[in-house]
């Protein structure tokens, strides 16, 4: 319940970084989601189910912050917290470069989604080559800021359990 609990509160704190102290650094168009590095570390570290069920909450969040149609956010980031947690038991999870890999991987992934079904609602009207390099430029900003996040997310994460483990 303790882990639960401070999962959701990381991503509101994510959510609120996001929207408020990096929403007008877009360094050549794209930004950094911390709120993606939140799920993905969850999917990565506990697996598919839980991943995509804290996506599900973070695009919601994200959706109504944004005021965007809700659902787009909700199905992208189930889609991005469900594909983290698909490597949860088959990756060694100590390994350096592992964060950085999943992070581009999952943004590319999130964002297909995303642009996908904003074209289906005919939100996103840019040129697809416009779109694509903002993808992989927010994909490589995701992967560089992943490596400190999931380590860290980790380490919150061995202190959760052992706290858990005191109180029963």
């Amino acid at each position: 319940m303790i882990r639960a609990a401070t999962y959701v509160a990381l991503a509101a704190a994510a959510a609120v970084l996001q929207a408020t102290w990096l929403a007008d650094f877009r360094p050549g168009g794209a930004s950094l989601d911390p709120l993606l590095l939140v799920v993905m570390s969850v999917g990565l570290a506990h697996g598919s189910g839980e991943g995509a069920v804290l996506g599900a909450g973070a695009g919601l969040m994200q959706d109504v912050m944004n005021g965007v149609p809700v659902g787009l956010g909700i199905a992208a980031n189930v889609c991005a917290g469900f594909c983290a947690g698909l490597g949860e038991g088959r990756l060694y999870l100590e390994n350096l470069w592992l964060p950085a890999v999943a992070a581009f991987v999952v943004t590319v992934a999130r964002n297909a989604v995303w642009v996908g079904l904003g074209h289906m609602v005919g939100l996103v009207t840019v040129a697809p080559p416009a779109v694509a390099r903002m993808v992989v430029l927010s994909a490589c900003y995701n992967g560089v800021a992943a490596i400190p996040v999931f380590y860290w997310f980790r380490r919150l994460d061995r202190t959760l359990a052992e706290l858990s483990r005191r109180a029963d």
